[in-house]
């Protein structure tokens, strides 16, 4: 190698722990409030704290809630009891929905914690969520230097939906954290030119795939591809595509796909190849929404830092040529996941969690720029007019808070528990709104950080334990339990059964789908039988049943009013 290059090497390299100046504008950088927070070590022990704080303290203090936290903890139920860890079964049925990762992980904090509860079926998400930060802080500092990799955990661990999804019995938080280390990897094996990263790359994509199906490999592969394409590396495109570890990625599925299809058969082997496959993604028979759905709903779930987006973006087309750093990696990793989910017809928030890690990556370096170059006017400018907005956005948002309760339809008398996350955010904008107007910008970004962590760790001590009454099937679950004798049947009139087969222990309530099914359902039953419905169905089907329903309990969960109904009287 010529002198020449392995100069350039040396000067493009950044050391850990140290930022690039910008000597191109000739402005040295202001020493600021997060100037002390470059000992790697030290950054890496503040994110570890406050990330735990955050996801760990009191995941357990409320039930799990539908849709999906009772289904996935009861898929794991199910499986540690009958032993079976390669075909998930629900209700005692086979569950094709979901490839088994996340059931498999429930089922370790089983063996870890001794039983399956709201602790242990969230415990993978919370972890997989801290995690996900430190691998971000990891992926900042090979892109940018240790300083914007801290600043983007930060960004990361303070928004809205990664909080909530790393709080939740969810799979898509698992999938984030294997999505981001096979990006990760590929970022590695690419800088360095070394191709033993490319076999994690490709090991993580086959965990992915077999813990939430095909998006496991689409959005890193899709991601890498353009991003090579946009760099004209078409060389690398070869060497990251054709190698063995293509091998090391079939293996990981094979081992799980090929006993799954063998014990499920031909029924299991179309439904989880094509229909869960295919169908999902072309033309999905659920959660349908129109084109434009995430452009509406995703401003709110990355709050406080979407303000930030736009500016990020701007000042990446408008000095491209002048930035070191490669910035062009988190920017076709955000566009290519919001592309791919945006196409397909079936569309939640949640889908869009991958590509979180690459917006705080993006927002990170943003403000690290600034802080690299305070002098510059329009950089200021593009970090104040959202700031501001923000700031105002959070001040009127405390004046609102207070009425959650009454929105959501809950008792409005116990808004009391609301009244601190107000004060939270009100004392907190207002000083961050004085730190900005006497630029003091690091002040105001880590009033934000501290305002966001500290309402959130009050939400999972006061808020969720609250809403827990109006949210979880738990207490009428258990309510139903005492009732049920021996040989009694259960069954549910359009009404989900996951959180009542989780509560109750009732491993195989019976799904009525139309009136003629209710009637058989209790005419044929040799002992009593009990069934779930809504209220208002109940309502609509008694003058048409030609014998009496006789209504046992009732209980409030979430919009619905469920209540429990047998043919004969209380005993």
């Amino acid at each position: 190698m010529s002198t020449e290059g392995s100069n350039r090497n040396r000067e493009s390299s950044t050391p850990l722990g140290r930022e690039p100046l910008r000597s191109w504008q000739g402005l040295k950088p202001r020493p600021n409030f997060l100037t002390g927070f470059t000992n790697p070590s030290f950054q890496i022990f503040i994110l570890l704290i406050l990330s735990s704080l955050i996801f760990f303290i009191n995941i357990g203090g409320w039930g799990l809630w539908g849709p999906d936290e009772p289904r996935y903890a009861e898929v794991a139920k199910e499986m540690v009891e009958s032993g079976n860890y390669i075909l998930p079964h629900l209700n005692n049925q086979v569950y094709p929905d979901k490839p088994p990762v996340f059931f498999w992980l429930i089922a370790l904090s089983n063996q870890a914690l001794g039983k399956i509860d709201s602790l242990s079926a969230r415990f993978p998400s919370a972890l997989a969520a801290v995690l996900g930060v430190l691998l971000t802080y990891l992926l900042g500092c090979k892109l940018y230097g240790a300083r914007t990799g801290f600043i983007s955990a930060l960004v990361l661990l303070t928004t809205v939906e990664y909080f909530w999804l790393g709080q939740r019995a969810n799979i898509d938080m698992t999938l984030t954290l294997f999505v981001l280390a096979a990006l990760f990897f590929f970022y590695q094996g690419y800088r360095k030119s070394k191709k033993w990263p490319y076999y994690l790359f490709y090991l993580f994509m086959g965990i992915a795939t077999i813990t939430k199906g095909p998006v496991g490999f689409i959005l890193p592969s899709l991601t890498v591809i353009f991003y090579l394409s946009l760099r004209k590396d078409f060389n690398v495109v070869k060497k990251v595509f054709f190698n063995w570890g293509g091998l090391l990625f079939l293996a990981v599925i094979i081992a799980w796909l090929i006993p799954a299809c063998i014990q499920g058969g031909k029924s299991y082997m179309d439904e989880i190849l094509f229909n869960q496959i295919l169908g999902r993604v072309h033309d999905s028979w659920s959660h349908k929404a129109p084109f434009y759905y995430y452009f509406l709903r995703l401003p709110p779930i990355m709050l406080p830092w979407f303000f930030f987006l736009p500016s990020a973006f701007i000042y990446f087309f408008a000095r491209r040529k002048k930035i070191e750093g490669d910035y062009l990696f988190p920017m076709v990793w955000f566009i290519t996941i919001f592309v791919f989910f945006t196409l397909c017809s079936g569309k939640r928030e949640l889908y869009m969690l991958p590509l979180f890690p690459a917006l705080a990556l993006m927002v990170g370096f943003l403000w690290n720029e600034f802080f690299e170059q305070n002098e510059d006017r329009w950089l200021k400018k593009l970090l104040s007019i959202p700031s501001y907005a923000l700031l105002c956005l959070l001040l009127a948002a405390c004046l609102y808070v207070p009425f959650i309760p009454k929105s959501l339809g809950y008792e409005y008398r116990q808004a009391f528990h609301f009244y601190p996350l107000a004060l939270i955010l009100g004392l907190g904008s207002t000083l961050a709104i004085f730190f900005l107007l006497k630029k003091r910008a690091a002040f105001t970004f880590s009033l934000i950080i501290m305002m966001m962590a500290g309402s959130f760790i009050y939400t999972v001590d006061y808020v969720f334990p609250y809403l827990n009454q109006f949210k979880s099937a738990k207490p009428f679950s258990l309510r139903i339990k005492t009732r049920l004798k021996g040989g009694d049947l259960l069954g549910a009139y359009h009404v989900k059964t996951q959180a009542f087969n989780f509560y109750t222990g009732v491993k195989d309530i019976s799904q009525l789908k139309n009136t003629l099914g209710l009637i058989n359902f209790f005419l044929n039953s040799k002992t009593q039988a009990f069934c779930l419905m809504k209220k208002e169905d109940f309502e609509e089907l008694v003058p048409t049943m030609p014998f009496h329903l006789f209504q046992w309990d009732e209980e409030e969960i979430g919009r619905h009013e469920i209540i429990l109904i047998s043919d004969c009287e209380r005993r």
